[in-house]
């Protein structure tokens, strides 16, 4: 007597009823998948076929095959941070950028998000305390030279507004991340560019942006940011999208433009109190 067949469904979608050689055929070619769900008589539910011991050798020998994706960090597990998958992405990152993104994307945009917030958490308190020393040495500068008879107020660390901005810096890079990428895609695409969709532009800028992240451990390493950032993010999309260099030049310049002058216009509002008259 033959052993029973395997009934197969995907997604809800019935595949067909397969015998044990043809789904181990399929598996090591790739055209059925692991997470495939399979039933036989006389079981009581549907489980994958990465469940079912007689297939584990047909699965590896499939993996073996398919190359492991050039950003590690897509294929760690999403509830589990792992460490060792983090560095080896950051070192894809700056050692080879053009590798890295010119290999289709593993993940969704959201393991992109992912990237952006660890990365943005890890740097957050580096980045805090390089802004708290320059802002209380400029504004004990400003305050001696204005008054210069008062004693100096003492300095410290305001451990509420620390805690505020570790907890707020990595989703206000998050919203920066994605706001910053509909307006370089949009430009992308009106320079004939952006073929790959916006979803490639947003994870070349949440890469890109979490590695860059990174200056944040060196002093006044955020003044490098602008020029390594430019290249590195032009290099990407690039390769994401299979464009011609001087479109992702153009859409830089562009927005970076559009950026600077927000910024401007920011700053301009958060200082103009400080030079209006008194009384």
């Amino acid at each position: 007597m033959s052993a029973a067949p395997y009934h197969l469904a995907e997604r809800g979608v019935g595949v067909g009823v397969r015998t044990a050689a043809e789904v181990e055929a399929g598996l090591a070619t790739g055209r059925l998948s692991a997470t495939t769900l399979s039933w036989r008589e006389d079981e009581s539910a549907w489980i994958p076929l990465a469940a079912r011991p007689e297939f584990a050798a047909a699965i590896a020998a499939y993996r073996s095959l398919v190359p492991p994706p050039a950003l590690a960090f897509e294929a760690a597990p999403w509830l589990r941070l792992d460490w060792t998958a983090w560095a080896r992405t950051m070192r894809a990152l700056w050692g080879s950028p053009r590798a890295t993104f010119r290999s289709p994307a593993a993940a969704g945009l959201r393991r992109a998000g992912g990237w952006v917030i660890v990365c943005a958490t890890l740097a957050a308190p580096c980045l805090y305390l390089q802004l708290a020393l320059a802002g209380g040495a400029s504004a004990g500068a400003v305050a001696a030279r204005l008054s210069p008879g008062l004693p100096a107020a003492a300095s410290g660390l305001d451990l509420s507004r620390f805690a505020a901005f570790c907890a707020g810096f990595p989703l206000a890079m998050l919203a920066f991340v994605f706001g910053g990428a509909c307006l370089l895609h949009a430009v992308l695409a009106l320079l004939g560019g952006g073929k790959a969709g916006f979803p490639a532009t947003a994870r070349s800028l949440a890469y890109v942006g979490g590695a860059m992240l990174a200056l944040a451990v060196i002093p006044c390493g955020w003044i490098l940011l602008p020029f390594l950032m430019s290249g590195y993010l032009a290099v990407a999309l690039r390769e994401a999208h299979r464009d011609a260099a001087w479109k992702p030049w153009a859409a830089l310049a562009v927005a970076g433009f559009c950026s600077a002058c927000l910024a401007v216009a920011f700053m301009a509002l958060a200082v103009w109190p400080f030079f209006r008259p008194m009384g």
